[in-house]
């Protein structure tokens, strides 16, 4: 080979290095905007998850509190979002001891 073909060898590699060089970067761009994404994502389940925890002592004490002063108001308003008292149910368990 002589040099104008190496030259040219070379030249070309070099272009071909370039350019998959900016691909590079531009998948690396890509990939930290998806990660940033789902990392959102991610914490907006996490927040979900412990509001559900939250909704359900919150119902469980309403309900409890329904029950033991028998008011009819938090009784309706629980009705209302679908949720069922056993009035039953929650003095068997206020009068039950914990068993450890």
């Amino acid at each position: 080979m002589n040099t104008k073909s190496l030259y040219l060898l070379s030249l070309t590699l070099t272009f071909l290095a370039f350019i998959l060089l900016i691909a590079d970067i531009a998948m690396i761009n890509t990939n930290r905007h998806a990660q940033d994404e789902l990392a959102q994502r991610q914490a907006e389940i996490s927040k979900g998850t412990t509001l559900v925890n939250l909704n359900q002592n919150l119902i469980q004490a309403l309900a409890e509190a329904a029950v033991t002063n028998n008011n009819s108001e938090i009784k309706g308003l629980l009705a209302a979002q679908g949720i069922t008292l056993k009035p039953n149910a929650a003095a068997a368990k206020s009068s039950t001891p914990n068993k450890k």
